[in-house]
């Protein structure tokens, strides 16, 4: 592997290195940013990134997230299955609606944040433990989890874990929310081997079993003063009894006995015993893993991975400290590296607002983009069970691809009906539903510098496309031009 200029110790990054390091950092080169990072070799350019990441205030609360949580589903003794189903429906549909309007105000920090980095992270953390608003339908436990991982993503993974594993929507996820002494389950602690920590493989069953009786004492209740005044139906399902979304340590239903994890023993409780395995070597190779992947960058001999675990053992698993060394790396500037990542579909979308300077973006459309594209908010694969598999599996099947086509149509607020074989937008059927002008910072502009600001990789030739789609000096060839390529495979990759 050649060492390059722009990883050089303090050399300055070229124009193409700095671009290299926005599109994977920030979801996209702008002209902006480009130009906030001249001079400035990579370790001071992603000091940048991490002091806007650190500065930039969180968003405010979306409205369906507000106030205290009560659960309307409530089985009170006394009350008919008739009308408790009816309860309940009505209980579902008030939730997705919520639940949606939280998924659309993350949407809107992804494109328009001014601290893309640390929504990149956040994206990165949400996929790696995995989320599902079939397991979590209370938005006040969704948004608390975004904003936990929010406060957490430059700090270490023990500290991220040992918050995370008493989090209201963890709890629910996992099936913490009623692990008491005598109701023990080995579905939460093999999710949080599996997929929070050292991966499938790295443990034995004698593991599962200690960790599961470590968690136990949590329950999720009222706020002090809200508990109903009427008797619950303790025959009810969990969900029917759930009185609220504060994280309560029980003692009496904690299984207090020494417990030996990894080969470690102790009277862990949920907290420490997540910290140790947050600290296990195992786990600071999964991260480096999970983060190389994220990032699109070619580690064939393994040697990043390592250097990655190296400097997680020696800060005490600081992201912060991860990232450092990532860009300190051969690999990540490497020609192998360049162009080898295919965009998801947030990263598609993330980039292009900031390419084109949509300040306003159509959030409605292009949620049903990124739901059509496999890759819909606070919902990862396996009923949250997993993170997206990315690269390939974002243009497979080949009808994917056409989806991924439509990105214009949803910038430009005009997105027509989508699945898995929608028409091609190229076609005449659908060049009406996706020529509309894009709303855009952007005036007249060149063909050439179009293609520059979009920054597709190698293989288009601006004068070639402005021949297929004349008409640059109207806001409607300028769109067409856009369309153009945004449809290329070439503006798939970062």
């Amino acid at each position: 592997m050649t060492r390059t200029q722009e990883q050089a110790a303090g050399d300055a990054l070229t124009a193409a290195g700095r671009r290299h390091l926005l599109r994977r950092l920030a979801f996209a080169a702008t002209p902006d940013s480009d130009r906030a990072l001249e001079g400035l070799s990579g370790e001071e350019a992603l000091g940048v990134l991490l002091k806007a990441a650190r500065d930039t205030p969180d968003p405010e609360r979306p409205e369906a997230a507000r106030g205290i949580w009560g659960n309307p589903a409530l089985r009170f003794e006394g009350v008919s299955d008739e009308d408790f189903e009816a309860l309940v429906d009505r209980q579902a549909q008030d939730a997705r609606a919520a639940i949606e309007d939280v998924r659309r105000w993350w949407l809107a920090e992804l494109l328009t944040s001014p601290a893309p980095l640390h929504e990149n992270l956040v994206l990165f953390l949400h996929g790696m433990f995995g989320s599902s608003t079939g397991s979590v339908d209370a938005p006040h436990a969704l948004h608390g989890r975004n904003a936990l991982l929010r406060r957490r993503c430059l700090g270490t993974v023990p500290d991220l874990l040992a918050s995370l594993v008493v989090d209201p929507a963890m709890m629910m996820q996992v099936g913490m929310d009623d692990h008491r002494r005598l109701r023990v389950s080995d579905r939460p602690a093999k999710l949080i081997l599996d997929h929070w920590t050292v991966g499938e493989g790295a443990y034995a069953p004698r593991d599962i079993e200690a960790l599961s009786r470590a968690l136990t004492g949590w329950l999720l209740v009222a706020p002090e003063g809200r508990e109903p005044t009427r008797p619950i139906d303790r025959r009810a399902p969990r969900a029917a009894r759930r009185t609220g979304l504060v994280p309560t340590f029980r003692p009496e239903e904690f299984d207090d006995g020494p417990k030996t994890i990894l080969g470690r023993t102790g009277s862990f409780g949920a907290r420490s015993a997540v910290r140790w395995l947050a600290s296990h070597e195992a786990t600071a190779r999964r991260f480096g893993r999970l983060l190389i992947a994220h990032l699109g960058i070619e580690d064939p001999d393994g040697a990043l991975e390592a250097r990655l675990a190296a400097s997680y053992r020696a800060t005490g698993g600081s992201i912060e400290a991860l990232l450092r060394e990532v860009v300190r790396s051969d690999a990540f500037w490497s020609r192998s590296s360049r162009w080898a990542l295919i965009k998801s579909p947030v990263h598609l979308a993330a980039g292009a607002c900031r390419q084109l300077g949509i300040v306003s973006p159509p959030i409605v459309e292009i949620d049903r983009w990124l739901r059509a594209s496999g890759q819909s908010l606070f919902d990862t694969p396996d009923n949250g069970e997993g993170g997206w598999p990315g690269q390939e599996a974002w243009v497979e099947p080949p009808a994917r691809l056409t989806v991924r086509y439509h990105l214009a149509a949803a910038l430009a607020g005009r997105l027509p009906p989508l699945g898995l074989g929608s028409a091609d937008p190229s076609t005449d059927e659908a060049a009406g539903t996706s020529t509309a002008p894009f709303e855009t910072t952007l005036g007249e502009a060149s063909a050439a510098a179009l293609l520059e600001r979009l920054d597709p990789a190698p293989g288009l030739d601006a004068e070639a496309l402005e021949r297929q789609v004349p008409g640059l000096g109207s806001p409607e060839g300028r769109s067409a031009f856009i369309r153009r390529v945004m449809m290329s495979p070439q503006y798939q990759l970062a």
